[in-house]
């Protein structure tokens, strides 16, 4: 079982991040610390027992540091933050079981100063570095707790005056290191949590902003904004960009007969359906009522786009089973092409209405392609 319980990505990934920041502080904090403790306990006791041991774990520390620095950018998938924050609570108990094992080890073979030398140690490691590291969670109390209980094992077995105040002492700023570390590991989750609904919440609204709510295409504002960005990335190259709007034929009749919920329930297929469309670098959006509209680059025999409109003609033919009805619609479609990317997309889309005003006139269910001086030619 994995010994972070902590199963939401977002603050999981938090955590491993704030974690990383800490990490060299710690190491280097531990470094030093082992550093001392060797040459505090190298005269007491057997030169195994006193350099061995620490220098063991000073080239864990120094491999670890080095791990630190070669991914301290790293931003690795979530299951590789689970693999390392779960290998990183594993070593921290590892350490805090030996620690506990060492100290009541060495406690009966040393002197007066290397008892409070141990104690003093392993209080100030089990505060601080459970504090640090508290974002390992269960680990560092863990941790926490071994180190500290050895230190209070310590002072009971040491030849210490008013042993019961020391503890007390040790147990009184161990509660209130544990719950300071609850209190803040409490008040971080709550702030991640806060950011990403924040966050959440914006990229809602910003989708709302940019999508038509009843069928999921795309809105007005975002076909002018892409039609605009797209005709300028064209006229990089040798196409010719085209503004297509659609009109459904016959809508009004179904709006009429059947009420505004069936016809919201034909738009939202109608959508379903040219979305549906798999067609290369053509987006299609819902203008308002039953117009729709798309983009597209094409050559200048509008090939491409009559294939694509070809498309669209047979998507919406197909028969409609709306709440226990059978409906079909077609569509009329007017287009604007350039070839020199002269006209903006707000004047390309007025000559396409005007093409798609007169392919109503002229009978609906085709293509008509804007050409100037105002002159509209009928396409198939």
């Amino acid at each position: 079982m994995s010994l972070l319980q902590k199963p939401d990505a977002n603050l999981l990934r938090a955590r491993y991040h704030s974690l990383v920041n800490d990490v060299p502080v710690v190491i280097f904090t531990a470094i030093s610390a082992l550093t001392i403790q060797m040459v505090a306990l190298q005269g007491e006791i057997d030169w195994k027992f006193a350099i061995l041991p620490p220098m063991l774990r000073l080239v864990i520390g120094v491999v670890l540091l080095w791990f630190w620095y070669k991914h301290r950018h790293d931003q690795p998938p979530i299951e590789n933050i689970r693999k390392r924050l779960d290998t990183a609570s594993t070593l921290l108990i590892l350490a805090g079981l030996f620690t506990f094992w060492r100290s009541l080890y060495l406690f009966p073979i040393t002197g007066s100063f290397s008892h409070y030398f141990l104690i003093v140690h392993n209080t100030l490691y089990g505060l601080c570095f459970a504090f640090i590291l508290s974002k390992l969670g269960a680990a560092a109390y863990a941790y926490n707790v071994l180190l500290i209980g050895a230190a209070v094992t310590c002072v009971f077995r040491g030849d210490i005056e008013h042993p019961y105040l020391v503890a007390m002492l040790i147990l009184v700023f161990e509660v209130g290191m544990l719950l300071t570390m609850r209190a803040s590991n409490k008040t971080f989750d709550q702030w991640v949590n806060a950011t990403f609904e924040t966050q959440s919440l914006l990229k809602e609204n910003q989708r709302l902003a940019q999508q038509d709510v009843l069928t999921a295409l795309p809105n007005r504002r975002q076909f002018f904004l892409q039609a605009a960005q797209q005709q300028a990335e064209s006229s990089l190259g040798e196409h010719c960009f085209v503004v297509g709007i659609l009109d459904l034929d016959h809508f009004k009749p179904i709006n009429d007969q059947y009420g505004h919920h069936i016809g919201d329930l034909v738009l939202s297929e109608v959508g379903k359906r040219l979305a549906a469309i798999h067609t290369a670098d053509v987006q299609f959006y819902r203008l308002g009522g039953d117009e729709f509209a798309f983009h597209l680059l094409s050559d200048c025999e509008h090939l491409r786009l009559k294939q694509v409109c070809a498309e669209i003609s047979h998507a919406l033919s197909q028969t409609m089973h709306i709440d226990e009805r059978v409906l079909t619609v077609s569509a009329s479609i007017g287009a604007c092409s350039t070839c020199d990317a002269k006209l903006s997309a707000q004047t390309m889309y007025e000559h396409a209405d005007q093409a798609l005003y007169q392919v109503k006139r002229a009978g609906r269910g085709h293509l008509q392609i804007y050409s100037e001086p105002l002159d509209l030619k009928k396409m198939a």
